[in-house]
């Protein structure tokens, strides 16, 4: 009999972790295991699974935000799922299912219990007890798990401190699949006919700068977009595309407004498969507060695009400054401005960083040895 495998996530929308969650699945099934997932909140992320075949699980009740009685009947229904299913792996994604997916696996005695960190949320600007608390919590989750995974050396360092935990965290990078990319114009023509907006804009000429970053404070884009403003005093035909979509929608487009960048910077929501757009870039930036690996970053770099990003948690483990891409300090809106102004600038630099990020992407984060490391914790 097959070994079966159960994933849980929280939210079933389409992000980093879902998207890790739905490579490791259709692999698992590939390679010859049972595989179910079970999630709380739908999106692409089940629709996706459920077109390839793969058994969902709904868990009634779970949703990201903390509420003790949603909480509990959410535990209740995961085990249900549990039971049912008779996995001998429980693979459990991000923080809120992370615990209560290791106390259920527990409780029903699962052999391999796994539990994958997307980032640690005690990096997010939040009050000091709320950091202490979260902290606390994201301890006990990795000593109620077998084995806890991180995706970047950074996020290790943060953890291995804390009391029993050393032999039980393992790094294990990020990889991305290959997409199949729309050449330069053609995206271009692509996002304009998505977008009417950006019809003004000369799909040949104008310099196009792009960010694949979900709408969220951790994210920094208001720090990008601040740059901008700066550089269309220069370059008045510059283009900012946000592709994605988040709480900071309406922030974000008031921010807009008030510095006169209408014509300049572009919210264009959820794209679906996005980095197949990416092409259409002239530079890439992601300027995020706190970022526990960047898998934009290395989508980005397939696609060929030159990156600037910021100097946090596992980035400077994909970009080295001036080698495969541009690093700056996070919150520096000048520093920023003055990175994309030296790519707009230079066209050999562009040149150079795209082609060095691009074989560096496709030589050492690729999809094959984040399964196949993982699958070896199975």
């Amino acid at each position: 009999m097959a070994t079966r495998i159960l994933y849980v996530i929280t939210k079933a929308n389409w992000g980093g972790a879902q998207r890790y969650v739905y490579d490791l699945a259709t692999s698992a099934r590939d390679a010859g295991f049972e595989v179910a997932v079970a999630y709380g909140s739908s999106g692409e992320l089940a629709e996706r699974l459920q077109d390839a075949g793969i058994e969902t699980f709904h868990i009634a009740g779970l949703g990201r935000d903390i509420n003790v009685f949603s909480d509990i009947y959410s535990f209740f229904s995961l085990l249900n799922i549990i039971r049912s299913f008779k996995p001998r792996v429980v693979h459990s994604n991000s923080s809120k299912i992370g615990g209560i997916g290791a106390l259920a696996a527990r409780l029903t005695r699962i052999p391999k219990i796994i539990f994958t960190a997307h980032a640690w949320a005690f990096n997010e600007e939040r009050q000091w007890y709320q950091k202490v608390s979260i902290a606390l919590l994201a301890w006990l989750t990795v000593m109620l798990s077998k084995r806890t995974v991180v995706v970047s050396e950074a996020m290790r360092r943060q953890m291995i401190h804390a009391p029993f935990v050393r032999n039980k965290i393992k790094v294990i990078q990020n990889g991305t699949r290959i997409y199949d990319f729309l050449k330069k114009a053609e995206a271009r023509n692509a996002l304009i006919a998505l977008h009417p907006s950006l019809s003004a804009s000369d799909a040949t000429q104008d310099m196009w700068v792009g960010s694949v970053a979900e709408l969220h404070p951790v994210k920094g884009l208001s720090y990008a977009i601040e740059a901008i403003r700066e550089l269309v005093k220069k370059y008045p035909a510059l283009r900012y595309l946000i592709m994605s979509d988040g709480q900071l929608r309406t922030t974000l487009e008031a921010q807009i407004v008030k510095l006169g960048l209408e014509q300049n910077v572009f919210l264009l929501g959820y794209v679906r498969e996005a980095p197949r757009y990416e092409k259409a870039f002239d530079l890439f930036v992601l300027p995020s507060l706190s970022e526990a690996f960047g898998i934009s970053i290395l989508e980005a770099g397939l696609a060929g695009v030159p990156t600037i990003a910021t100097c946090v948690g596992g980035i400077p483990e994909i970009i080295t400054h001036d080698e495969t891409g541009l690093l700056v300090p996070a919150k520096n809106t000048l520093a920023l401005a003055s990175a994309i102004d030296s790519l707009l600038q230079d066209n050999e630099l562009r040149t150079r960083l795209g082609t060095a990020l691009e074989r560096h992407v496709r030589n050492k984060f690729t999809l094959e040895q984040t399964v196949r490391q993982t699958f070896a914790l199975y």
